[in-house]
C-alpha cells in the first residue's frame, strides 16, 4: 500500500485503537468523531507558573464528567497531579494539572537543552510547556508544526 496516511483499520487490527466510541464516524461524514477539549491556561500566582485546566466533550459534544476526563490521562497522574476542580472563572467542572512541580520540571528541561549546547528562546517556552503537559495527557494532540529550536551561538564576550 503506497498511501501516505495510515488507515484506521491498521490500528484496529493491532489493538492500538480499543475505544469503540472513538472509532465511530460522525453521521453522514468522513470525519472521525473523537473527544475534544478546551484548554485554558492561567497564571498561578502562588507557584508563579502557568496552570492548565481542561474541559472535555464527548464525541457527540456533551460535557464529560471528571472520571470520563481521567480516562484520557496517564493513570500515574490521576487524582495526584491531575485532579477534578471547579474552574475559578466560571465554576465549570474541569480537570486541572497541579502546578506545584511545573517550575522545577521546566527548569530541568531548559537546563538539559542548555547542557546539549542550546538555548531556549523565550517565545518557545509555552510550546515546550505544552509538550510537558502532553506527557500527562497523551491523548490530546497539539499542533506540532512549530519546532523548538535551541540557539547554539555563543553569547560569551
Amino acid at each position: 500500500d503506497d498511501d501516505e496516511y495510515a488507515d484506521i483499520s491498521d490500528f484496529q487490527d493491532s489493538g492500538l485503537a480499543k475505544d469503540a466510541a472513538a472509532l465511530t464516524l460522525a453521521p453522514d461524514s468522513n470525519v472521525l468523531a473523537v473527544r475534544t477539549y478546551d484548554v485554558m491556561i492561567s497564571y498561578d500566582k502562588y507557584y508563579q507558573t502557568p496552570r492548565v485546566w481542561l474541559s472535555g466533550y464527548s464525541e457527540s459534544g456533551s460535557p464529560l464528567h471528571g472520571d470520563e476526563m481521567f480516562e484520557d490521562c496517564m493513570s500515574d497522574y490521576v487524582r495526584r497531579t491531575v485532579t477534578i476542580e471547579s474552574f475559578p472563572f466560571t465554576s465549570a467542572v474541569v480537570i486541572s494539572i497541579h502546578p506545584c512541580q511545573h517550575g522545577n520540571v521546566m527548569k530541568n528541561i531548559v537546563s538539559n537543552m542548555q547542557a546539549a549546547g542550546g538555548e531556549v528562546k523565550v517565545e518557545a517556552y509555552m510550546f515546550v510547556f505544552l509538550k510537558f503537559v502532553s506527557s500527562m495527557i497523551p491523548t490530546i494532540n497539539y499542533d506540532f508544526t512549530t519546532a523548538v529550536e535551541a540557539d547554539t551561538t555563543s553569547k560569551k564576550k
